[in-house]
C-alpha cells in the first residue's frame, strides 16, 4: 500500500551531511521520500529509467549515479537484483511507528519487499529504534517484534568492499526462540552480523581497487580509470544536457575529486553515468548561480562591457553639461 502524503522534518537542513549533498543527491532524496509509490517502509520500486522521466533533463544513467553517491553515503540501499531501493532512515523520521494502525500497514509493506538484503537491513534499523525509543506504540505490537527477532544486518554489510573469508557468514541478531512482549523492547541485544565476503578477484587479479556489492548481484566497483577522459560522444552529451557547463573544466575537478576521496567514496560501478551526473549538478548550479561558472576569459569580457558602460555613460552625462551649457 502506497503513501498519499509524505513526512520531511525541515530540521533536515540542520545536518551538515544533508547540506554536503550536491543538488543531485538532494533531489534524488526527496524525489525518492516523495514517491508516490513509496511503501510504508520506504521502499520504492528501483528502475532509473521510470524515475529519470520524473523530472525534466535527468537520464537512467544520472539518476543511478546520484542514487549510487547517497549509497555510498548510507542514505538508500539499492538491490538491482529485485528492482528495489529502501531509503535507510525512513522508519526513524517518518514518524509511522508511533502509530498502532499503521504499524500494521508497516508490518504488510515489510512483507511485500522481495529482497532478503533490504529486509535484514530495515530489520536491523527496528532493532536499533526499539533499543532507542522502546514506548513508540509499534512496539507494543506482536507482529512488530516478530520482525525484530529476525536476522538484522547493516547496511554496510553489503556495500563496503569485502575481502574477508569466504566461510564467514551472518549471526543471527538475536537468540533463537527468544519470546518478546511490549514490556521487553530494553531488554535487546545488539544485532551482530559478520560480513558475508567476496573475493577482490577481477580476471583472476587480486586488485585493491576494486570491489563486489551483493546488491548489484557481484558487479565490480572500481576506482576512477587513470586514463578517464571524456569521448567525443561523451562530449556532444555535454552540449547537448549541460549547455552552461565547461565540460573540459568540469571534468577536470571530476577527476580530481574522485581521485582525492577515499574508503567506499572512490568506488563506482559505471564511471560514464557518475560523470554525466557531476555535469548535470554543474549545470544545475550554473543555472542557479550562473557567475560561479563563467572561464577567466568571460569573466574579463564581463568586466570589460562593466567599464565600457561606466565610462560611456559618465561621458554622455559630461557631453549633456557641455551642451548645456550657455
Amino acid at each position: 500500500m502506497a503513501r498519499d502524503r509524505a513526512t520531511i522534518n525541515t530540521a533536515i537542513w540542520t545536518s551538515d551531511d544533508y547540506r554536503d549533498l550536491d543538488v543531485a543527491e538532494q533531489h534524488m532524496y526527496k524525489l525518492l521520500m516523495t514517491h508516490p509509490d513509496m511503501n510504508y517502509v520506504g521502499v520504492v520500486d528501483w528502475r532509473p529509467g521510470r524515475i529519470a522521466a520524473m523530472t525534466a533533463g535527468a537520464t537512467a544513467a544520472s539518476v543511478r549515479a546520484a542514487a549510487e553517491s547517497l549509497q555510498a553515503k548510507r542514505y538508500v540501499f539499492i538491490d538491482d537484483g529485485t528492482e528495489e531501493i529502501l531509503v535507510r532512515s525512513f522508519l526513524r523520521h517518518d514518524g509511522l511507528l508511533k502509530q498502532p494502525k499503521l504499524s500494521i500497514s508497516m508490518v504488510n509493506a515489510y512483507g511485500a519487499v522481495a529482497s532478503r538484503n533490504i529486509r535484514k537491513v530495515i530489520t536491523h534499523e527496528l532493532q536499533r529504534l526499539i533499543r532507542e525509543f522502546p514506548d513508540w506504540a509499534a512496539f507494543k505490537q506482536e507482529k512488530v517484534l516478530s520482525i525484530i527477532k529476525g536476522e538484522g544486518a547493516d547496511m554496510d554489510t553489503f556495500t563496503q568492499p569485502k575481502n574477508q573469508d569466504l566461510t564467514q557468514g551472518f549471526t543471527p541478531a538475536f537468540t533463537p526462540g527468544l519470546t518478546l512482549n511490549a514490556t521487553q523492547g530494553q531488554g535487546l541485544r545488539t544485532a551482530t552480523a559478520t560480513t558475508t565476503s567476496t573475493s577482490n578477484e577481477v580476471e583472476g587479479v587480486n586488485s585493491p581497487n576494486v570491489t563486489r556489492d551483493e546488491n548489484t548481484g557481484g558487479k565490480a566497483g572500481t576506482t576512477i580509470p587513470k586514463n578517464f577522459t571524456a569521448t567525443p560522444e561523451m562530449i556532444r552529451w555535454a552540449q547537448d544536457n549541460a549547455p552552461n557547463v565547461d565540460w573540459a573544466a568540469s571534468t577536470k575537478r571530476f577527476k580530481a575529486h574522485y581521485r582525492s576521496v577515499a574508503g567506499k567514496q572512490q568506488f563506482r560501478t559505471d564511471w560514464h553515468a557518475a560523470w554525466e551526473a557531476w555535469l548535470l549538478g554543474d549545470q544545475q548550479r550554473a543555472q542557479n548561480q550562473p557567475q560561479q561558472f563563467l572561464t577567466s576569459k568571460e569573466r574579463q569580457l564581463q568586466n570589460g562591457a562593466r567599464l565600457h558602460a561606466k565610462y560611456s555613460a559618465i561621458e554622455n552625462q559630461r557631453q549633456q553639461e557641455i551642451e548645456a551649457t550657455p
